[in-house]
């Protein structure tokens, strides 16, 4: 059924609202990418630099017994999932779901253990079989290290308790504002990371002692670090999404618009058709 005149405009005025609500979102999305994306860039120095020092601990900690360096049997498996807390960021939180899915998939018996950070993740698994040792809802995106520091705690002490024999954390790589891609790393157990270096340090006063002040913080570091970047790559999937969705809304405008006229030119041709017909009849 052709639409009318009148059903065309409203249309229009709809699409135009909405582009208006897109082009908004999309700018926003923009200016908080810019601003992660810079804090980002200016804490991976300091992640390196830890990363560094722990491979040097690591190597010159050999005969030194130490509940993160210990070898232990696997029997829990945790998986930490970072998801975004809202949502229009187009395929953002399905990727990380779906790769959180073919792990779970591959974990055959073992246990696992979910802890989600973000409020999609946790509207996903909420009704799945897996079990959720913690859920944290509040984030918003926003890089609070005090609150990620908390987090960090919490998975450390469910390690130590040995609640969890092994931490692995889901979260999403940012290559740049249009590429980015989930990404699963091993958070702890630490000795399996060890890259061989080769060091050759004085420690003072005591490597032990160096060792349990150290890697609280870069644990909470490496969480940290993990996601920032997490955080980045929503902000430019929202962007990106959101012109998308600009440029779908402008695609629809103009088609609409082109109906439009060409209803209103066949609605006066119409009308003329019609004068000139009653014309004729009264001469006839």
């Amino acid at each position: 059924m052709a639409e009318t005149l009148r059903e065309l405009k409203s249309r229009i005025r709809s699409a135009k609202k909405t582009q208006q609500i897109t082009k908004t979102m999309q700018m926003v999305a923009a200016s908080r990418l810019k601003k992660s994306e810079s804090v980002f860039k200016k804490s991976q120095p300091y992640h390196e630099k830890m990363e560094l020092i722990l491979s040097h601990l690591m190597e010159s900690s050999q005969g030194i017994s130490h509940p993160f360096f210990d070898s232990r049997e696997v029997k829990t498996v945790g998986l930490v999932i970072v998801t975004s807390d809202r949502g229009l960021c187009g395929g953002y939180n399905a990727n990380i779901i779906a790769r959180a899915e073919a792990f779970l998939k591959d974990a055959g018996s073992r246990n696992i253990q979910l802890i989600l950070i973000g409020k999609k993740g946790y509207d996903y698994f909420k009704t799945r079989e897996w079990p959720i040792l913690y859920k944290y809802l509040d984030l918003a995106g926003k890089p609070d290290y005090q609150r990620i520091s908390d987090i960090t705690q919490e998975l450390i002490e469910a390690y130590l308790s040995r609640t969890l024999d092994e931490v692995n954390v889901l979260y999403t790589n940012f290559v740049s504002a249009l590429t980015n891609k989930p990404v699963l790393k091993k958070f702890l157990n630490l000795q399996q990371e060890k890259e061989g270096l080769k060091s050759d340090f004085i420690f003072e006063p005591d490597l032990e002692g160096i060792i349990d002040a150290f890697l609280g913080r870069q644990i909470a570091s490496r969480m940290y670090s993990a996601l920032l970047e997490s955080f980045t790559a929503e902000n430019a999937s929202r962007m990106v999404a959101m012109k998308s969705a600009t440029d779908s809304a402008k695609e629809m405008i103009d088609r609409l618009t082109l109906k439009g006229n060409k209803a209103r030119q066949a609605a006066i041709t119409k009308e003329i058709l019609e004068i000139v017909t009653a014309g004729e009849a009264m001469k006839a």
